[in-house]
């Protein structure tokens, strides 16, 4: 019958054997290895939880003992607050003053620093106003044309010159 199906025999034999076999060496190598990790990690984590309330009853003792020296330190630290506003203040008006000594200067610089960059840029354009006088004197030479073709030319290079920017 098992041949009526296509199935051979020996085929179907030699593959429950290996099945077998596979499976007894899965369950040698790692099912118990596996138990045995499992075992170790219950084992610490009951540890970790004995040792955690442990702790913990050792903590509530401390909070008592904590609670009761606090019940009795109120007016101290009252006046430890009051000292410390105090202080507070005082620092915060320290702070504040040299901040405003610090903006002063700050201000100062900065406007050194604008004259100082103001007469970079005057002194630049100069210059370059300067070159631009010169390039117009030199095409109003090559030229040589009438007075309303040097307008005209003047006009070309200040155009030409605000079209590009001042050169650097």
């Amino acid at each position: 019958m098992v041949e009526a199906l296509g199935i051979n025999l020996k085929e179907l034999i030699f593959a429950i054997i290996n099945f077998l076999i596979l499976t007894g060496t899965l369950t040698f190598f790692l099912y118990k290895p596996v138990l045995r990790m499992f075992d170790t990690r219950s084992n610490t984590i009951k540890d970790t939880l004995d040792n955690a309330n442990a702790v913990n009853a050792r903590a509530d003792a401390k909070m008592e003992a904590y609670n009761k020296r606090i019940a009795g330190v109120e007016v101290e630290a009252r006046e430890i607050v009051k000292n410390s506003k105090l202080k507070a203040e005082a620092q915060a008006q320290t702070i504040i003053d040299e901040a405003h000594a610090e903006a002063a200067k700050i201000k100062e610089k900065a406007a050194a620093d604008i004259e100082r960059e103001r007469q970079q840029a005057m002194t630049e354009m100069k210059g370059q106003i300067a070159a631009l006088a010169v390039l117009a004197a030199e095409k109003i030479l090559e030229k040589e044309i009438a007075v309303t073709g040097q307008d005209e030319i003047i006009d070309g290079i200040l155009e030409q010159a605000g079209t590009s920017g001042w050169q650097n």
